[in-house]
């Protein structure tokens, strides 16, 4: 039996899930130098949520961050995650996005690039395997390991064959919750080769703590690569430690044959790096957790859940919201627990649960992956739950991105019009995914958030008081008048701030300002918000007649879009908000009279 090769993944899968993506280039450039001497059959450098991260963040960008690690680690092959026809993000683009994409990362130093589709649907991946053959890169397909009640592991060799046709000649099996155990492991590596006869590789999350032996067992059912992390950054949602791969799995038949000491100084290194980072390291992320195999969501991948539950003080009520999860999921067609899916579920709970009616608050997602927008799901969604969502709107039955027309060409003229007349491929293909970022920062107006090992910013100048000349009535020339110091603390939009008051105040000129305006009463008719989110669209005004379950307003909320819908039919009498503005929950937006 052949060596079991190791991907080191620390430098973007466990920076992604142990401290949110914050890993700076100029501390991920020592590491990645060290690493390259290590053996590692590919380092996992690119790709899932660190590319948005970079520019939004870290104000990098995130092709140039590529480059200069591939300077930095010119030997070892590098290897990019990228969610199929979402590639970076997690909605659908088109097909010449996706061959840009790729047809960049390629030039900028990626040789493997790994595919997936959130819910394994094999047509959202044959674009992507047609753009890296045309790179002359490598492409491993991946299959996102899903427990769905009754069907055990045969629907893994399945996928298996549709990804080889697809053109992958290479597999991964992703387990993202850690929920595999040593049978199961060798079991699903020996169904996958047996049905596709192609090389598998093995990616286990450490997030239960049984992912060691799922890869010692998976090796020895005939995987031939396994996922790991620099000690550092492994264990948690992230990926097993790779010393303790090496140094485990040494002397056996799938000895990984690398030099433990050259790991251990990598790890060191990287060690090193981390100690500016101590406020970002997630310890939810970090801890060993074991929800997933009584059937729950780990705290990591809660996280959008429990933050709403908080703004509503509704923490209490996290039990009722796992629960609900589980049934969300069923309803949904059993998807895999992977992002997004997992933040969908968990949000869709939240509104069932708080407002005690299920699906009386939808969000846009879940509307959207009720008709097909995201793929096909392992199984039928529950058609009463699809009546509730989409109405009497019929769900798409072609792949997701043939419905989207090319966007390439209209980008290139975008970045024209905002003053960049020859913009190359890497602008377009950031551009086109996330305009806004890329926009601030080549215009300078991202800020990366600070760390300890930054200078201090220069103290700005004290502001010189201006010296008046005046007459002062009953005192005499040349004698200093006497100063008079008010401190006063001012509250503005619930902020409190110091001020302090030099000199007399004449009570005459001061300009008294208007009370701030009482929130508006809810009452019979009213529109609220259902938790505190930016309003996208107000669409209606007054004097509109609206019907019952008629969208009023768009609220964006933890990066999802949710419709607020019309609690009655009738007539628009007061609009309270404007679009842009951010609302708190239970905040009053339209009012419906009869």
């Amino acid at each position: 039996m052949p060596r079991l090769e190791l991907v080191e993944t620390s430098l973007r899968h466990g920076q992604q899930s142990l401290m949110v993506s914050r890993l700076r280039l100029r501390h991920a450039l020592p590491v990645a130098e060290t690493l390259d001497h290590c053996g590692f059959a590919a380092l996992d450098v690119f790709g899932g949520s660190t590319f948005e991260a970079s520019l939004r963040f870290l104000a990098e960008d995130p092709f140039e961050r590529l480059r200069a690690i591939r300077a930095a680690a010119p030997i070892t092959p590098f290897l990019a995650v990228i969610a199929g026809q979402s590639v970076v993000g997690h909605r659908q683009v088109t097909d010449d996005l996706v061959d840009a994409f790729i047809e960049t990362s390629a030039a900028a130093g990626v040789d493997i690039f790994r595919c997936y589709d959130p819910l394994n649907d094999v047509r959202n991946l044959e674009r992507c395997a047609i753009a890296i053959a045309a790179t002359g890169k490598q492409a491993e397909g991946v299959i996102v390991y899903n427990e769905v009640p009754g069907r055990g592991l045969d629907g893994l060799g399945d996928v298996a064959r549709r990804l080889v046709d697809a053109g992958y000649p290479t597999i991964c099996l992703h387990d993202p919750l850690g929920v595999l155990g040593a049978s199961a492991a060798a079991k699903a590596v020996k169904v996958i080769r047996e049905a596709a006869g192609v090389p598998v590789a093995v990616s286990i999350s450490a997030q239960t703590g049984m992912s060691a032996l799922a890869c010692y067992s998976a090796a020895g059912a005939g995987a031939y690569r396994a996922d790991c992390a620099l000690s550092p950054l492994a264990g948690g949602a992230s990926m097993p430690g790779a010393e303790a791969l090496i140094a485990g799995f040494s002397g056996t038949e799938v000895d990984c044959g690398l030099d433990l000491e050259r790991v251990a100084a990598a790890a060191l290194v990287l060690e090193r790096e981390l100690v500016h980072y101590t406020e970002v390291i997630d310890p939810l992320a970090a801890r060993l957790d074991t929800s997933a195999l009584r059937g729950l969501l780990p705290p990591s991948a809660m996280g959008h859940a429990i933050a709403e539950l908080r703004e509503r003080n509704a923490l209490g009520r996290l039990a009722e919201v796992e629960a609900d999860v589980v049934q969300v999921r069923a309803e949904l067609g059993y998807p895999p627990l992977i992002t997004p899916l997992t933040e969908i579920m968990a949000t869709q709970a939240v509104y069932n649960v708080v407002e005690g009616d299920r699906y009386a608050t939808i969000s846009q997602e879940i509307k959207d992956y009720c008709l097909g927008l995201y793929g096909e799901p392992p199984e039928p969604i529950d058609r009463e739950v699809r009546r509730l969502v989409n109405g009497r709107e019929e769900p798409i039955t072609c792949r997701p991105a043939d419905l989207l027309e090319p966007v390439m060409e209209t980008t290139r003229r975008e970045l024209i019009r905002e003053g960049y007349p020859t913009p190359d491929a890497a602008a377009m293909v950031t551009y086109a995914l996330f305009p806004n970022a890329y926009l601030n920062l080549v215009r300078g107006d991202a800020v990366a958030e600070r760390l300890g090992d930054e200078p201090d910013l220069p103290a700005p100048p004290a502001a010189s008081e201006p010296v008046v000349e005046a007459d002062v009535a009953g005192e005499p020339q040349g004698e200093e008048p006497e100063v008079q110091v008010r401190e006063l603390t001012v509250e503005v939009d619930g902020q409190s701030y110091a001020v302090r008051i030099i000199g007399g105040v004449d009570p005459g000129a001061v300009a008294i300002a208007p009370a701030k305006p009482a929130a508006p009463t809810v009452r019979d008719g009213t529109v609220v918000s259902p938790m505190q989110g930016l309003l996208l669209k107000v669409n209606v005004k007054v004097g509109d007649h609206v019907a019952l379950g008629d969208v009023v307003c768009v609220l964006e909320a933890m990066k999802m879009q949710n419709d607020i819908t019309a609690t009655r039919a009738g007539t628009v009498t007061e609009v309270y908000v404007t679009e842009g503005t951010v609302v708190a929950p239970r905040a009053a937006l339209i009012q419906i009279g009869p």
